[in-house]
């Protein structure tokens, strides 16, 4: 009598060594934009938090300023003209003589937010509120 014997074969473990690559070819991009998707919150903050520093300088001298580090409450990071983590650089611009200003973040071209740069590369602030962006993206903000 033949005994039956256990185990994968060879030609098995290929095919499954193939589903698995083709599943980690789908899942990866995904991945990979899910996160950078995740990222873009890091430069709305930081903006968010320009725009409401700036509102208080605003209040006690009677014009904005475009000098990140002489608002109060920023912390040193983005002081520094970086957001909290790190993905994006923030910056300034005055218009109106210094009544009205634009704030700006935009993805860091060697961090790791630098493949979002088609996506969402810019993302826009300005006194009145309104938010902007660069990017073929069209759900940034």
């Amino acid at each position: 009598m033949m005994q039956k014997q256990k185990g994968l074969t060879l030609v098995e473990l290929m095919v499954v060594v193939a589903v698995m690559a083709v599943v980690a070819s789908v899942a990866y991009p995904l991945y990979t934009n899910q996160v950078q998707k995740s990222r873009r919150a890091d430069a709305k903050v930081a903006l968010q938090m320009v725009a409401m520093e700036q509102e208080r300088f605003y209040t006690l001298n009677g014009r904005y300023t475009a000098n990140l580090s002489s608002l109060p409450g920023v912390p040193s990071a983005l002081s520094g003209g970086n957001s909290q983590e790190g993905y994006y650089s923030v910056a300034v611009a005055l218009n109106s003589g210094g009544q009205g200003f634009s704030a700006t973040a935009t993805a860091k071209s060697s961090g790791a937010q630098s493949g979002d740069a088609t996506n969402c590369a810019t993302f826009t602030l300005n006194n009145a509120g309104a938010k902007g962006k660069t990017g073929s993206a069209s759900n940034c903000w």
